[in-house]
């Protein structure tokens, strides 16, 4: 879009005292804006006031009643954001020195132009400051526009997923500055889309609001949680080990199986699938990567019949833990409460058979862990204690004698014996 097309209808005020500067101005930009003449200062502000369309101001300094420099000062003090704004182009003659135009520049002045213009030069400015200004109206707009986007989904009242994944890369750079853990769950309701298309959305929402409040009531204060989905949700959870992470959905999937819903003369009964990754927090950890994994888990679980939850146990790289991911499954029992209305929890007896099913099978027994590295081993022994190093002390503590040396090569030997000691004890049998 040209410009000439874009400022068509915009309105200039033209402010001078001389009605031959005026005529000649309009001439000059006639063809691409429509004009509006003043011959001081005060006129020029009734107009502006009476034409919320002005898009700029050409103002001559030197003007009976109110000169351009108190005009200038009254649009720039004006309670009116549009008129505060507003670009002037200050004009300026041989009487005005510059002194004048310095002050007229500090009051605010967007430009200055020099008596007599030129049709090209006077064009060009006008073109400038109209196309900047509505430029930065578009922004103000578009980030006006953000600020009020909504960050809840309305059903449920939980983060929408822009919000949710704002939050988890808020999250992950905490981890990451803190050297904590961190787990991500992803939880679907197995087979609900079926059941949205056969009740409708009336029984879909509220079957959605019921698993909404087991969610919320299941997670800590300072977990997230989010609709990512029809009937999908995603957790992230500072702090949260893998025991922990895993427990938290085992109980959220069983809750939400232990429920019957009394919909007309059907009763219905659904299941849910999760799966649950607490990875090992790096440098380099990018929140998408823990997404993708997080739902390629939960994909293979309701691939394989839903009803169960695949987590992660690994500590190792992403790829390597793919081939550890333990399984949690089985047909769960138990009558609950109804959508509609809703019923009674399920008996403790059902609960109890419930959790059993959703708790992990053996596995066979895995191959040895590789050694962790130096980073690696020191976050386990925060966050876990010395049993999840104690295989790998050996190796790790050969991996420190050379530091070990060169700190005391620096301590003018105090260290020799505690060296040799650990040496010694390190080639023992």
């Amino acid at each position: 879009m040209s410009e000439e097309s874009t400022a068509a209808g915009t309105q200039v005020l033209v402010v001078d005292d001389s009605r031959v500067i005026r005529v000649a101005a309009r001439k000059i930009l006639k063809e691409e804006f429509e004009v509006l003449e003043a011959g001081d200062g005060e006129a020029a502000w009734d107009a502006l006031q009476q034409n919320p369309g002005i898009a700029l101001v050409i103002s001559d300094l030197s003007m009976p009643y109110l000169n351009g420099m108190g005009l200038l000062k009254r649009i720039r003090e004006a309670e009116d954001k549009r008129l505060a704004n507003l670009p002037v182009i200050i004009v300026t003659g041989a009487e005005d020195d510059e002194d004048a135009k310095s002050s007229a520049f500090a009051a605010g002045a967007s430009d200055f132009l020099s008596k007599p213009f030129d049709s090209v030069q006077l064009l060009a400015h006008t073109r400038s400051h109209i196309k900047l200004a509505t430029t930065e109206t578009r922004l103000e707009q578009t980030a006006t526009a953000i600020e009020t986007e909504p960050t809840v989904d309305l059903l449920t009242g939980l983060l929408n997923q822009r919000s949710f994944t704002d939050r988890g890369h808020q999250e992950l750079a905490y981890a990451i500055r803190h050297r904590s853990e961190l787990g991500l769950v992803f939880i679907d309701v197995d087979a609900f889309d079926e059941a949205f298309i056969k009740y409708g959305k009336p029984a879909g929402e509220a079957i959605l609001k019921i698993f909404t409040r087991i969610i919320q009531d299941s997670i800590r204060a300072e977990d997230t949680a989010g609709r990512v989905g029809l009937a999908r949700f995603g957790l992230v959870l500072p702090s949260a080990n893998a025991v922990g992470a895993r427990k938290l959905a085992v109980r959220i999937c069983t809750q939400i199986a232990s429920r019957t819903f009394k919909i007309g003369n059907d009763t219905l009964r659904l299941t849910a699938s999760a799966g649950v990754i607490t990875p090992l927090i790096r440098r380099d950890t990018r929140f998408e990567e823990l997404l993708e994994q997080a739902q390629r888990l939960l994909g293979r679980a309701q691939h394989s019949g839903g009803n169960r939850v695949l987590f992660d146990q690994g500590t190792a790289a992403s790829d390597e833990r793919e081939a550890m991911v333990a399984e949690a499954g089985g047909d769960t029992a138990g009558e609950a409460t109804a959508a509609q209305p809703e019923s009674p929890p399920a008996s403790v007896a059902e609960r109890t058979q419930a959790t059993a099913a959703l708790e992990p099978e053996p596995q066979p027994e895995a191959e040895p862990e590789p050694a962790p590295s130096l980073e690696q081993a020191l976050q386990r022994l925060r966050h876990s204690g010395e049993a999840a190093v104690a295989p790998h002390l050996p190796g790790l503590i050969r991996e420190l004698l050379p530091l070990l040396e060169a700190w005391q090569r620096r301590q003018d030997g105090s260290l020799d014996t505690a060296v040799e000691q650990i040496r010694a004890s390190l080639d023992a049998p």
